[in-house]
């Protein structure tokens, strides 16, 4: 029995391995290096560092949820509960009831970012369906150029956010599928903004392993059209040639000299951008529960994450769940993502130190929770702590109720 159970967990990885070749070679993420903007050569740039801030709409990359969070982003394959909607649409398939989760996040240089999201069993729980919507709130900010660093003395504002369906599918009693289809803009200077479509996918095959349960699952997220901002902020007023002094001379009034050069009436001019690609990334994972007993749980999760725009992350995490009484429920949580485009060095070549924190500790993550049950109703807490080296930290807290 247990040969024909890890066989089986074997095969499953390896299917789920052919799901993510085909995305990431489309997406070119296996092979292309990281330049954001593929057309751009590369000036400068060290080995292996990121290109992160040249892809659109990278807002998508705020992680939701801070169970998932605290467990260092390694929860693809752990997600059962409605932040799924976010790690991976497949975990939905697990909720037993309606859910409702709103996560806000202080996050990095006052960003605000605000996200809910809902879901619902239905057909006797073979399905779910959900939806959701996320919202980052960019406060006035200053104007900097190259001539003028320190700013310019003008001020903007810019927003984003993301709104979308969901989908979960029971295939069988091991396998469920997922599906999120979502709408991307991204606005900026008062009607500068882009707008694209995408969709996240994923699967959780879950089965037993010396009787405790083990989960396999891939997932990618941001898969979808290009971001051209545009808008009438785009748009410029140009004056009749020869009159501003930025074009050469010879136009004169053509009615006094026949020999001159016509003036050309004034126009306008439209400023183009360019395209920039989504923040895609392709997730394998694994999850497995170490201990479980009538008083407690102990889980264990791993997995890779392929970015478009950063090199190969690793995360690992840990969850340990204490059922106090039959109606309340404590866990804590540690976690760790690494990632390989930052250096741990405290200065740089020429003896300068880096601003923000220590970067040794990028990617260390913590937390806890609990879960309360009234009846056929739940309410659950949960919080988490990140540590993103020079960008400092972030806390993060999420409540979800069920019903």
């Amino acid at each position: 029995m247990l040969r024909k159970t890890a066989m089986r967990a074997i095969l499953t990885a390896c299917l789920a391995l052919s799901f993510v070749a085909l995305p990431v070679s489309g997406q070119g993420v296996a092979r292309q290096e990281y330049t954001g903007l593929d057309k751009y050569l590369e000036q400068g740039r060290p080995a292996d560092a990121s290109f992160v801030g040249v892809r659109a709409a990278e807002f998508l990359t705020i992680p939701v949820g801070a169970r998932g969070i605290a467990l260092g982003g390694a929860f693809t394959a752990a997600t059962d509960d409605i932040s799924a909607i976010w790690w991976n649409p497949a975990g939905l398939g697990f909720l037993e009831k309606r859910e409702l989760m709103v996560t806000v996040v202080d996050y990095t240089l006052d960003l605000t970012y605000s996200f809910i999201a809902g879901a619902v069993p239905i057909a006797d729980g073979n399905m779910t369906v959900g939806g959701f919507f996320g919202y980052l709130n960019i406060p006035e900010m200053e104007i900097t150029s190259i001539t003028n660093p320190n700013g310019t003395g003008r001020y903007f504002n810019a927003y984003d956010f993301q709104m979308g369906g969901s989908f979960a599918y029971h295939f069988s009693d091991r396998f469920i599928g997922g599906l999120n289809v979502k709408y991307i803009h991204q606005d900026m200077f008062s009607n500068i903004s882009g707008n694209a479509f995408a969709i996240d996918a994923g699967a959780i095959y879950h089965t037993e392993l010396m009787d405790r349960e083990i989960r396999f699952a891939f997932a990618i997220q941001n898969l979808g059209t290009n971001i051209t901002m545009d808008g009438p902020n785009l748009i410029y007023d140009v004056g009749p040639q020869g009159l501003d002094g930025l074009f050469p001379g010879g136009y004169d009034d053509y009615s006094a000299d026949k020999m001159a050069i016509s003036k050309r009436a004034g126009r306008q001019l439209e400023v183009k951008t360019n395209t920039y690609r989504l923040p895609t990334v392709v997730k394998l994972a694994l999850a497995y529960n170490i201990m479980t007993t009538e008083s407690y749980n102990w889980l264990s999760a791993g997995e890779i994450w392929r970015n478009s725009n950063i090199p190969i992350s690793y995360s690992v995490g840990t969850e340990f769940n204490y059922h106090f009484t039959p109606f309340l429920t404590g866990a804590l949580r540690m976690g760790w993502q690494v990632q390989t485009d930052e250096y741990t060095e405290g200065e740089d070549a020429s003896g300068w130190a880096y601003y923000g924190e220590n970067p040794t500790f990028r990617g260390l993550s913590m937390g806890g929770g609990f879960k309360q049950t009234f009846g056929d109703k739940h309410i659950t807490f949960n919080y988490a702590y990140r540590n993103k080296g020079r960008l400092s930290a972030d806390n993060f807290f999420t409540i979800s109720f069920g019903f």
